[in-house]
């Protein structure tokens, strides 16, 4: 009989795996090396989270996250509302009024603490949980083929099954998963936030809760998050010592002023830093899958399985989306953990890995692009993707931009938007004269490695 669970790693996957298994009636031990949260959402910028470092650069939650959020923990999305996260509606262009029956499409941006801070409210008030803090996961007991506990520090908790939501360096994965491929994502990201200064209103933002900015060359981002609250983000090649500066508070800021879309949120009077400037580099899309032969009862979920360019945004609805996958596999399957195993691989293959070829592909081509730019080398104007001409163009068409809204949210699939209806539409549109406006117009490369090269402090 399946009825206790250890859930390992207390990010987004394994505290919302921990309450939806609680809320099913298991009784759940959730293992966490890092210290709980503060008490006050004011003091969140001093949680230490060294097992979670994406916690302190910027995000955005697709539409995934918010839907699945909202109709399985929907405590949880009230409680994020009420602490000062705000969702952007993307049913219909801006402006525009949504028809009756148009998908119900929203995402927000906030801080990633802010989001796990609020599932932790939830945990810590959830009957069936047990959380140990400060302890590490280090290895599945297994007997006969069947998963009978988990070793942590000095001592070993029980347990009929281990979800583990440990992230791409499991401890536990080695023997249980197989390292199917890896890629280079092909850059290192320069974080920092910021805080609106008291009374200054929250800029206004076009479709999405971010503000692009570069493309060719490197990227950057603002990223509107809570109460108040924001973050700028460069991308840059791992070789290019040039924007390496990046590292550097004060080059950061020169770069940073550089880019005239930022200037309504960090213009003189506007906002201050919250944060140092944070790296974050080795990255990798990274696809493992559930070993054939891995003991009835280890149950991987999120990273472990599947990771890809953090700028995408895609991380944390996969995490959410298959610790609630998880949670209907056991609730369909009872005491067949065999069927369980399986149901994850099938999830996994046919709603995660399209995304991981789609991340690949993504990299490849925007690292080739990176490269001739830094060179020097010019490269004829290059098409807008599908997906951001089809949301463009949606301005103009309802039904392109539900299309275009569907995919960039993860509600359908990659290659969604590749079919003859879309094409027509688009070919509608475009023979009108319509011309999609410029989303990033400025700094070129040029222009921002010259603001860092008059930087000297």
């Amino acid at each position: 009989m399946v009825s206790r669970i250890a859930v390992t790693g207390g990010g987004i996957a394994g505290l919302s795996a921990a309450l939806l298994l609680a809320r099913q009636g298991y009784e759940v031990d959730l293992v966490e090396r890092d210290g709980p949260p503060p008490d006050a959402l004011d003091d969140i910028a001093r949680w230490q989270r060294p097992g979670a470092p994406q916690v302190r650069h910027p995000h955005m939650f697709l539409g995934l996250f918010r839907n699945v959020l909202r109709t399985r923990l929907p405590d949880v999305h009230a409680d994020l509302l009420a602490h000062g996260v705000e969702e952007v509606d993307m049913t219909a262009p801006p402006g525009v009024e949504a028809p009756e029956g148009a998908p119900d499409l929203a995402g927000f941006g906030s801080r990633r603490a802010t989001v796990e801070w609020v599932l932790h409210r939830a945990v810590r008030g959830q009957s069936g949980i047990r959380v140990h803090h400060g302890l590490s996961a280090r290895d599945v007991v297994v007997e006969q083929g069947q998963v009978r506990g988990l070793r942590v520090d000095g001592t070993t908790i029980e347990a009929d099954a281990v979800v583990d939501a440990t992230g791409r360096r499991s401890p536990l994965a080695g023997a249980f998963v197989k390292e199917a491929e890896e890629s280079p994502c092909g850059n290192v990201y320069h974080s920092r936030f910021y805080r609106l200064l008291e009374g200054v209103p929250k800029p206004p933002m076009f479709l999405v809760p971010v503000v692009f900015a570069g493309g060719a060359g490197f990227g950057g981002g603002l990223y509107a998050h809570d109460n108040d609250t924001f973050a700028v983000v460069f991308a840059r090649l791992p070789e290019d010592d040039v924007l390496g500066r990046l590292r550097e508070a004060g080059a950061f800021e020169a770069a940073a002023r550089a880019v005239p879309q930022f200037e309504p949120w960090l213009g003189p009077g506007k906002a201050e830093p919250i944060g140092d400037v944070v790296p974050m580099a080795g990255l990798t899309n990274t696809w493992r899958e559930l070993a054939p032969d891995a003991p009835a009862g280890y149950l991987p979920i999120g990273d472990v399985l599947c990771t890809t360019d953090p700028v995408l945004g895609r991380g944390a609805s996969f995490a959410l989306a298959g610790a609630a996958g998880l949670s209907d596999l056991l609730a369909d399957n009872g005491e067949d953990l065999e069927a369980v195993s399986a149901g994850l691989r099938a999830h996994a293959r046919d709603n995660v890995r399209p995304w991981y070829d789609d991340a690949v592909r993504d990299n490849a081509e925007r690292t080739r692009s990176w490269r001739a730019t830094v060179a020097g080398q010019q490269e004829p104007a290059a098409d807008l993707p599908l997906g951001v001409l089809a949301a463009l163009a949606g301005m103009q068409d309802q039904q392109l931009w539900e299309s275009a809204q569907l995919r960039a949210n993860l509600l359908a699939a990659p290659d969604s938007l590749d079919t003859p209806e879309v094409h027509d539409r688009l070919n509608a549109v475009l023979s009108t004269g319509w011309e999609p406006p410029v989303l990033s117009p400025g700094p070129s490369y040029t222009e921002l490695t010259d603001a860092l090269a008059a930087h000297t402090g």
